[in-house]
């Protein structure tokens, strides 16, 4: 047997030969031998495993110090971030021992203080959702109360010029015909801000006569220029077409604005009224408009601000001439609306121009007449037809009686919702006018309760809503509760008439 070297070395070193032929001090020499065999080995796997621990060691230190540098690096954006949010707390930051543990403790005030803000800006929302709400039914209110008045100015109007007045009153009534319908477009913008400021206003194509409208608008304030002993000059370019396609309601307000504020500014001299053509191609026209005057004129720097809402050039303006400051603020919207812009040169003291180009579609040749002179239409009779008015406002049943009574038409009044509603049991109507706002029962609550009826004539019966609410809901709503067609005061004849000649199968 081959001992360990070491034990083998001794054996040679200090035993005679003779000694290793005895059997018993060969077991005790192999003993020994195995012994230090396993010691050695033990001792190899001793210092593998600290070799291999040392490296692990290494390894762990290194992934630490990684993950400190890290935690560190991590630490230091996270404070350049809070600093750039909240510079004042960088300071305490700096002072903690514990950066992360601080930095938590920081976010948890900040998101606590994010939950009152939370809180606050719900409760905020809250309450600009009820003042919105508020503002919708002021507004809706306003606009009922005034447009109820100019309901009967325009249509009172249109049966005196259905009188055959004398020449010169004939004259009269068309100007205040045109100046009554200026001026409820003009209530329609102010009553309704969200509309204007939505973009949200419909234009109507319509063939005019462009002439005849810069003219109309010219004689409406003829006078109040007389009155100030200026002169309101009209310089029409004979290559104008005679009919263009637009709105000439819109039109005719957006040259009321300009041609009334130069009137309103202008103590001495004259305003001009320019319309010139710039091209005139296949389909539509392009017409330079220009408004000047020689009035107050505006400083440079107040040129861009007087586009702005219930603002005018200057404080002591707005005392010594009044006026609401929307009118060049419509304007301006309104030209955007339809394609244009309008401009401004002035220089204060020696007046202003305000000018602007605009795009319309070219009217038909077949247009011959002009909207004053027109007939209502072809409105023959509608005997046999009876009608209930569902009516609080006394001025407007006179009204729609005298309307009705042209068109001979047999029709009753309700004062009120309940009124209405046993009229309606008790009556064979084919059609019901019937107003929105009314006192005890209002024209919603009526049409749901006709239409909850038993029977299917009450589930038929057409209800037009006929209301002098400007607000942008009021027709969706008369739908929903179940009218049939809707009809905004002040109506138009025709539209009413039409209206009345369609439900009754005329």
């Amino acid at each position: 047997m081959e001992y360990h070297s070491i034990l083998n070395k001794q054996i040679k070193k200090l035993l005679p030969e003779s000694y290793l032929k005895d059997e018993t001090l060969k077991i005790f020499f192999e003993s020994v031998s195995n012994s230090y065999h396993t010691f050695d080995k033990s001792n190899k796997i001793t210092e593998h495993a600290f070799t291999i621990s040392e490296r692990e060691y290494q390894e762990v230190n290194n992934f630490l110090y990684k993950e400190n540098e890290i935690k560190q690096q991590s630490i230091s954006e996270i404070k350049k971030a809070i600093s750039s949010l909240a510079p004042d707390s960088l300071t305490d930051l700096d002072k903690s021992e514990d950066d992360l543990i601080h930095i938590i403790g920081f976010l948890q005030d900040q998101i606590s203080k994010a939950k009152e803000l939370e809180a606050q800006l719900i409760l905020s929302k809250d309450l600009a959702e009820r003042a919105a709400t508020a503002k919708s039914q002021f507004l809706s209110t306003m606009s009922h109360e005034i447009r109820t008045p100019m309901n009967a100015v325009i249509g009172f109007t249109h049966l005196l010029l259905q009188l055959d007045p004398r020449p010169e009153q004939t004259e009269y009534l068309k100007l205040l015909k045109f100046s009554a319908e200026n001026l409820l477009v003009l209530i329609n913008d102010i009553l309704d801000f969200s509309k204007i400021e939505a973009g949200k206003i419909e234009f109507e194509e319509a063939d005019f006569q462009i002439k005849e409208l810069i003219s109309n608008v010219r004689l409406a304030l003829l006078q109040k220029a007389k009155e100030k002993d200026i002169g309101l000059k009209l310089l029409i370019d004979e290559e104008l077409p005679n009919v263009v396609k637009g709105d000439p309601v819109r039109l005719g307000q957006i040259l009321t604005n300009l041609i009334s504020n130069a009137v309103k500014f202008t103590k001495e001299g004259k305003v001009t009224i320019i319309a010139s053509l710039h091209e005139k191609l296949d389909d539509h026209t392009i017409i330079d408009f220009e408004v000047t005057d020689t009035g107050i004129g505006i400083a440079a720097d107040k040129l861009e601000n007087i586009f702005e809402s219930f603002t005018q050039g200057a404080a002591e303006t707005t005392r010594q001439y009044g006026g609401t400051g929307l009118g060049l603020t419509i304007t301006k919207r309104l030209l955007g609306l339809m394609g244009s812009e309008i401009k401004v040169k002035s220089e204060l003291g020696k007046g202003s121009v305000f000018y602007f180009r605009l795009s319309l579609k070219n009217g038909s040749t077949k247009f011959i007449t002009d909207s004053f002179s027109q007939p209502l239409v072809e409105q023959k009779s509608l005997k046999g037809v009876k009608i209930l008015i569902v009516e609080d406002n006394q001025i407007n049943v006179i009204l729609a009686k005298q309307f009705m009574k042209m068109w001979d038409i047999e029709c009753d009044v309700a004062e009120n919702g309940n009124i209405a509603l046993t009229l309606v049991q008790t009556n064979d109507y084919q059609i019901v006018l019937m107003d929105l706002q009314m006192p005890e029962m209002d024209g919603y609550e009526t049409t749901i309760a006709i239409r909850e009826l038993s029977g299917e004539k009450f589930k038929k019966l057409p209800i037009i809503a006929l209301t002098a609410s400007a607000m942008l809901d009021i027709k969706d709503r008369a739908f929903v509760v179940g009218m049939n067609d809707y009809i905004s005061k002040p109506f138009n004849p025709n539209d009413l008439y039409r209206k009345i000649a369609l439900y009754a199968n005329r």
